[in-house]
């Protein structure tokens, strides 16, 4: 799946970063438990995707001026995240099994919310929302 990319974008999707940490031991450890190495990157992918959805639960009240709050580890120590700091594990986990993956920012409307996520940030726009590239 890398060959397709220039070296220097293949550093942007496959190299750790200060968020998505996939070389912190509890990110390896993560990635290698819930997803099967002899699988396909579309099947690790998709295995991963699933322990996150599952495993983390989403939380939007976390504390959103920590940057713990968006570290790929550190959501695995919590065990629960907002939608950035699920993205980061997600494409952290990606990143340990070589498949490249970023994240990415979109604005939604969320008409799943509830009433009180609604009242407390004053509308059903969800701004900055995280999502995983892969």
């Amino acid at each position: 799946m890398t060959d397709i990319l220039h070296d220097s974008e293949r550093r942007l999707f496959l190299d750790p970063g200060d968020y998505i940490d996939s070389e912190h031991p509890a990110v390896v450890a993560f990635a290698r438990e819930n997803a099967p190495a002899d699988a396909s990157d579309r099947d690790r992918a998709r295995a991963l995707y699933k322990a996150v959805r599952d495993k983390i639960r989403y939380n939007p009240y976390v504390n959103m001026r920590s940057p713990e709050t968006f570290r790929a580890s550190s959501v695995i120590a919590a065990g629960n995240a907002y939608c950035v700091g699920k993205a980061a594990l997600f494409a952290a986990a990606c990143r340990v099994h070589g498949i490249p993956a970023r994240v990415g920012f979109a604005d939604v409307r969320n008409h799943l919310t509830t009433d009180k996520l609604r009242e407390s940030m004053g509308t059903d726009l969800f701004s900055w929302h995280g999502y995983t590239h892969v």
